[in-house]
């Protein structure tokens, strides 16, 4: 019991250092921690965060963005970058479209389209399609 305890005490410690790094980067960015002495100084008097001795400041923490995955930087998108070559399906796609839709006539919608296409091209020969 007394281990479980100390192990429940040690992850609200965690917990709560957690909590003030978070506080810290989200709401007072620019003031130097003064979000982070008031909460210590709160959860010291109350017994739940325990420090050197002291010190009255919070023991060394790792980094929560050095924990866990790292986000990778996705670079930003170039709208005069080339576009992808389109697949045979979809080459036949365009010039089968009007065709279809003329067979299936004017009332057609074109999800019936895509579905009489696609249809179409997989019961094609595998000659056909290269």
């Amino acid at each position: 019991v007394i281990v479980a305890l100390a192990t429940l005490q040690s992850s609200v410690q965690d917990l709560s250092r957690a909590y003030i790094n978070h506080a810290n980067t989200v709401l007072a960015p620019g003031r130097g921690g003064a979000l982070d002495a008031n909460l210590t100084n709160i959860l010291s008097e109350s017994g739940l965060l325990t420090g050197p001795a002291g010190a009255g400041a919070l023991p060394a923490v790792v980094e929560p963005e050095l924990e866990g995955k790292k986000k990778r930087k996705r670079t930003p998108h170039d709208p005069n970058a080339p576009k992808r070559a389109l697949t045979p399906y979809f080459l036949y796609m365009q010039s089968a479209r009007g065709q279809i839709s003329k067979e299936l006539g004017d009332q057609a919608k074109p999800k019936e389209v895509a579905d009489e296409g696609t249809r179409r091209w997989t019961e094609m020969p595998a000659n056909e399609k290269a």
